[in-house]
């Protein structure tokens, strides 16, 4: 059987933003997006095949890396961005500050290094020698410029840091100021919507007022450069010949990116030989392609903990023995099964189980559904007809949000669930205008998945979270915010996860697993800090 399992690691493997937001994702889909779809549409069938001269995977020089892709991006400016499916581009011609090793959970120099000043400063200093596309060296003007233009647009990502008080030391050296004590700041800036771009770049571009779909010359430090866009049809990327790190160089000369939304069309780009990858794919399509002879089955978990958020702080989920009921009713196992083929593993918290300060839970330990134990406790707290709860959720996961409305509904509890586009529901989550909502968090940037479940940062800042206020959990949140030593942060980590399962402040899940279809003989693209695929590492066994 041709299965290549890529990225289910151990548990000793490690979103500022919460992982789940925008994007695509085909998993949990539903059905007559699974099973449907035979040929694709003529816009679709026209961009593959016009890649099918490309589709290749030889000796490398002069060859291309042909990518079917669920959505076109919208645009490559990094702050507006979005969709996964621009950062996957991304991702291929710019690189953040620092990189998360995904097979250990640490945080290693990139493009730089960083060190603590005090508790509120760090010192990031850049390698020399780097330069963008267009030959301009990288200096601490094009990181403050790149991150003040990002702030513009999404300032919640810059919301711990007083950006205005960056001190430039010179070309290669500057200090940051966080507005509190948090030990876990710089590792912030190895996510993808911390790309850094070339200042003159950005500026050409049209900086922060830009709307411009394109970028120019100069773009970014990485392995691929920007070389044409077909809109409705392609991206294309060269290879960065003069890539400041020669010794991770990419196989492939050039990368297309066409666009095929739906998945079945994807999958059979990739047997048909048209594309060489077939990018997020429901994890229920690989069955199909398991013993196949011409395409390569990759499971790729992205890591992510996957959460059901309450609003603690609304109505009957003030209650303990409320959330202690929901907790009993929610069927992860099903959940599991949906999204994931069941290869995804069960999460108790906001923390991952592949996060680095992850606390495992005894061997043997099993979620079950507990209906009657969840109608006595209901009955304790005085709902034994049960109530009505309201749930936002994105279209991605309206399957998902049906099977909890199902779950509930055992013990007398109604969800009322509001499928948003994806604007209207973080303005929903900001509001606190939710009792119910589904998330995916980082097991990286686990921080954040604790300022979630704090009550004293508003859902407008956090962009929901469990709202959850309570002045004997706040002393263990600072404790795991400030802990610079990595002991002591996992001792203060796991304090937080017993509280979190003691109070059942949310209701873990499980992490999400997608599937990637490549042409037989290449190996997985790569895991990003956001989950995403890197097809910059893909190439020939």
């Amino acid at each position: 059987m041709k299965r290549r399992l890529a990225f289910v690691l151990s548990c000793l493997l490690a979103v500022g933003t919460v992982a789940g937001c925008g994007g695509s994702n085909d998993n949990g889909g539903s059905a007559a997006d699974t099973n449907g779809g035979a040929s694709a549409s003529a816009q679709e069938s026209a961009a593959v095949n016009d890649s099918q001269e490309t589709a290749s995977s030889g000796s490398g020089e002069g060859e291309t890396l042909t990518v079917a892709l669920a959505l076109e991006p919208a645009s490559l400016m990094p702050t507006a961005a979005g969709a996964n499916e621009a950062y996957m581009v991304m991702n291929c011609m710019a690189e953040t500050l620092f990189k998360w090793n995904s097979e250990t959970g640490e945080i290693e120099a990139n493009l730089g290094d960083f060190e603590w000043v005090d508790d509120t400063h760090f010192r990031v200093t850049l390698k020399d020698g780097i330069h963008f596309q267009n030959g301009e060296e990288l200096t601490t003007e094009d990181v403050l410029y790149t991150f003040q233009v990002n702030n513009e647009y999404s300032s919640g990502n810059y919301e711990v840091f007083n950006l205005e008080n960056t001190v430039i030391e010179d070309d290669h050296n500057m200090v940051f100021e966080t507005k509190e004590s948090l030990a876990q700041a710089p590792e912030r800036f190895v996510q993808e919507s911390y790309f850094i771009f070339s200042k003159k770049t950005l500026e050409e571009m049209g900086g922060a007022e830009n709307t411009a779909l394109y970028p120019i010359d100069g773009y970014g430090t990485g392995k691929y450069q920007f070389k044409e866009w077909v809109s409705g049809q392609y991206i294309l990327l060269e290879k960065n010949d003069d890539y400041w790190n020669q010794e991770d160089m990419p196989y492939y000369d050039y990368v297309k990116f066409v666009f095929v939304n739906d998945s079945a069309s994807r999958a059979m780009a990739v047997e048909s030989g048209d594309a060489n990858v077939g990018s997020n794919l429901p994890v229920s399509q690989a069955p199909i392609y398991e013993n196949s002879d011409v395409v390569d089955v990759h499971y790729m978990d992205t890591q992510q903990c996957g959460t059901v958020f309450m609003n603690c702080s609304r109505g009957p989920l003030q209650d303990e023995r409320v959330r202690e009921a929901i907790w009993n009713l929610i069927d992860v196992n099903a959940l599991n099964q949906l999204a994931a083929n069941g290869m995804g593993r069960i999460c108790e918290t906001t923390i991952s189980p592949y996060s680095i300060v992850y606390d495992p839970e005894p061997e043997g330990t099993v979620r079950e559904v507990n209906v009657e134990k969840a109608k006595e406790l209901l009955a304790e707290a005085g709902y034994p007809d049960g109530f009505t709860l309201e749930m936002t959720n994105m279209a991605t996961q309206q399957a998902q949000g049906e099977i909890i409305q199902e779950n509930l509904r055992q013990a007398g509890i109604e969800v009322n669930i509001t499928i948003n586009e994806t604007p209207t529901h973080f303005q929903w989550l900001r509001e606190g205008n939710y009792d119910l909502t589904i998330s995916n968090l980082s097991p990286m940037y686990y921080t954040e998945n604790l300022r979630l479940v704090d009550g004293r940062i508003s859902t407008a800042v956090v962009y929901g979270g469990a709202n959850y206020k309570d002045e004997n959990f706040y002393p263990l949140l600072d404790a795991a915010y400030s802990a610079f030593d990595m002991d002591d942060r996992i001792a203060a980590y796991k304090a937080c996860q017993d509280y979190m399962k003691e109070h059942r402040i949310v209701v873990g899940t499980h992490t999400t697993v997608k599937l990637e279809l490549t042409s037989e003989g290449l190996t997985a693209p790569g895991l990003t800090a956001m989950g995403n695929a890197d097809y910059t590492v893909v190439r020939p066994q």
